[in-house]
């Protein structure tokens, strides 16, 4: 889908005579230097515009200026909700009703979360909160799998407390290498319920024959946070955060895998932040940030990354 065509899209729907007008331009460049001498530079530059419509509906749309095709997004909104063309979350639509959580996010094994190219629209009725997405198909890149046309479906409703979802997806929401998450011909049901600080959701999809629950409960006593859950599978995990005075902050994590514990300990001072993390590998983390307003310095430790690799990173944003 092209942008010529978004945007023919979008002005088909939009009624003339704006009542304002705003437009950000926006954007950033890191560099990072490692003690392996390889150096990265990443740059990024949006633009975003913004009106209000005569009949009060709004209408915006980015565009990632430094992107290649498909790397804008048009959106208009109001009394009827909210129609978004361009740019979109591979399984938006699957996941606004998977309110169990029986399906994963769709990731890629390289870059962690997927977009594809087409069309999502949502609406909230009475309670009754739907949403609907097509992904386009596009043609593949040199070496890559092409994405073919799918649709998806979300659905929720709550009432006294209690969300019930409904989700359903006719195809793989992504198709780049080492996709994991929304597969085709793929439906979940799920309930969700919150009381205090106790939380439960359970669910099942259509290709696991197990049903998911987790119960998990946070509670604050002063400086100390606690938060514990459990899942279906009796893993449980216990995330405790302790505020000391002078800027000092301890955590933990702690896993029913008895190798999966990690400790850290953070101290903020104005503009400077430091931490130390023993992860659950066994290797120990370690950064120093400065914050100059739009310019961030950091010194970092990964120890995890070719025994120990040590970076700096500047960033510049506007």
């Amino acid at each position: 889908m092209n942008k010529t065509l978004i945007a023919l899209a979008i002005a088909a729907a939009l009624p003339v005579a704006a009542q304002a007008d705003d437009s950000t331009l926006s954007g950033s460049v890191s560099t990072n230097y490692t003690d392996q001498g390889v150096v990265e530079t990443e740059a990024s530059l949006s633009l975003s515009a913004s009106e209000v419509l005569a009949n009060g509906m709004t209408a915006t749309a980015t565009f990632d200026v430094l992107g290649g095709t498909n790397q804008g997004t048009a959106t208009l909104t109001g009394d009827f909700g909210a129609l978004t063309v361009g740019e979109i979350d591979s399984d938006g639509a699957f996941q606004a009703g998977d309110v169990g959580g029986a399906v994963a996010n769709t990731e890629d094994a390289d870059e962690g979360g997927t977009t594809v190219s087409g069309i999502m629209f949502s609406t909230t009725q009475a309670g009754l909160a739907i949403t609907a997405q097509v992904n386009g198909a596009t043609g593949a890149a040199a070496g890559a799998a092409s994405e073919t046309r799918s649709t998806q479906f979300g659905a929720t409703y709550d009432f006294n407390g209690v969300t019930v979802g409904y989700a359903y997806a006719s195809a793989d929401a992504d198709s780049t290498d080492g996709p994991t998450g929304v597969t085709a011909a793929m439906s979940a049901f799920g309930v969700a319920y919150t009381m205090g600080d106790i939380s439960l959701t359970a669910g099942k999809d259509s290709i696991d024959a197990d049903t998911d629950f987790n119960v998990s409960y946070t509670t604050s006593m002063d400086s100390l946070t606690v938060t514990a859950s459990m899942d279906n599978d009796s893993e449980y995990q216990i995330d405790l955060g302790y505020a000391l005075a002078g800027g000092l902050a301890l955590s933990a994590e702690i896993d029913s895998d008895a190798t999966a514990t990690s400790m850290g300990v953070s101290y903020t001072s104005g503009d400077l932040t430091a931490s130390v993390t023993k992860t659950d590998d066994k290797t120990t983390d370690a950064s120093i940030a400065l914050d100059f307003g739009n310019a961030d310095l950091e010194l970092a430790r990964d120890g995890g990354t070719n025994n120990g690799e040590t970076s700096v990173t500047y960033t510049v944003a506007f």
